[in-house]
């Protein structure tokens, strides 16, 4: 599927940053705004209020314990909802200042739901042509977190999420290809990211063997033949691994990673351990 978002007046989907327990990112927030931006997108701000957190603060024996384990309190429906209010307020404080300087239209709504169907409600409203941003910075999530999100919210053509050690969101737009089906689906978009910052487009070959590489390598230069900004990364062995691919994704020092969900940069099954721990720029990923 074409990575892609609505424009603003097309009212057909918008660039939906999500929100919810997690403190806000501002490299994820400046990466919903990049991607606005370029597609001329109205971005709706959506705080969630995680209702299986407030369900759980009903019971009696809810605790809440600190990261160092030295002090805990009882958690109460009240004071679980006024700890979901300040980390909205932040969020809208966070978002406001991203988009103070540019023309994106900007929606903010506050529900109470569970997180990823709360996302495929508000995409559902107005698809099919949403994005979806996490506004927080992910972890060691597992695969299968994301894979949900690809099932569960159906009206997405892809979702934008930040890294731990993301830093920034300025530099080349890499985009991750191992098979050129593929490319007519991610270069649109790495085109228009790339206008938006003046920035080169640098084609990562990601192919388990280098009989794939040089099969795939001679057919994007053929594809690319009219591409005069776009540029083929010089080959390096990484044997599929996904730590090998992730490390030159994070010696390229990219702006933007644009990758399809299920290849080797980021399977299907297993961890997002390598690829976090490496990737400094927001991660556009394509269904």
């Amino acid at each position: 599927m074409i990575a892609h978002v609505a424009e603003a007046d097309e009212a057909m989907g918008r660039v939906v940053l999500r929100f919810s327990s997690e403190p806000p990112n501002d490299v994820a927030i400046r990466a919903a705004v990049k991607v606005a931006q370029a597609f001329r997108s109205e971005l709706e701000s959506l705080f969630v209020e995680d209702e299986q957190l407030i369900d759980l603060a009903h019971f009696p024996f809810a605790t809440e314990i600190s990261l160092t384990g030295r002090s805990r309190r009882e958690l109460t429906p009240r004071a679980v909802h006024h700890q979901f209010l300040a980390t909205f307020r932040e969020a809208q404080r966070r978002v406001s200042l991203a988009v103070r300087d540019t023309d994106v239209p900007i929606r903010q709504s506050y529900v109470r739901d569970e997180p990823v169907q709360a996302l495929a409600s508000a995409c559902a409203r107005r698809g099919p042509w949403n994005v979806v941003a996490l506004g927080e910075a992910l972890s060691s999530t597992s695969c299968a977190k994301i894979l949900e999100l690809f099932e569960s919210v159906s009206d997405t053509t892809g979702i934008v999420i930040a890294g731990p050690r993301s830093r920034r969101t300025t530099g080349p737009i890499v985009v991750a290809v191992e098979d050129t089906g593929r490319l007519p689906g991610m270069l649109p978009a790495a085109t228009r990211l790339a206008e938006l910052s003046d920035a080169e487009i640098r084609i990562l070959i990601t192919a388990p063997d280098e009989k794939t590489y040089f099969e795939t390598d001679a057919e994007l230069r053929l594809v690319l033949a009219d591409q005069a900004n776009a540029s083929i990364v010089p080959h390096r062995i990484t044997h599929g691994e996904p730590a090998c691919v992730a490390e030159q994704i994070r010696a390229l020092q990219g702006g933007f990673l644009i990758a399809h969900f299920g290849s080797q940069t980021l399977p299907e099954a297993g961890s997002l351990r390598p690829l976090l721990a490496a990737l400094e720029c927001p991660l556009f990923l394509v269904r």
